[in-house]
């Protein structure tokens, strides 16, 4: 299970709202604030998810920049991707 934490930079005026944003999201928990904005951990399946969920982040009205500054996926198996058309042989 891949976990990520991130510092979502965002005024002190927008925490709440941002805050109240962030529990709508699964698997994200948000830290205490600060001046800066809040830091935030967030679980997820799969690499692809927390990519996906790291680019919501950075959505969340109020939120200036989503900064991701830890993230640990050693005990997920490699995703396989699909191959993208130009390399199939078929």
């Amino acid at each position: 299970m891949p976990i990520s934490s991130y510092v979502l930079r965002c005024a002190p005026q927008d925490q709440p709202a941002v805050r109240r944003a962030l529990t709508k999201l699964d698997g994200v928990t948000a830290g205490e604030s600060t001046d800066a904005g809040l830091p935030v951990v967030a679980d997820t399946a799969t690499t692809r998810a927390a990519e996906e969920l790291g680019e919501r982040l950075q959505q969340v009205p109020g939120v200036k920049s989503a900064v991701l500054v830890y993230h640990n996926f050693e005990d997920v198996a490699d995703e396989v991707a699909p191959l993208p058309k130009s390399f199939r042989t078929n």
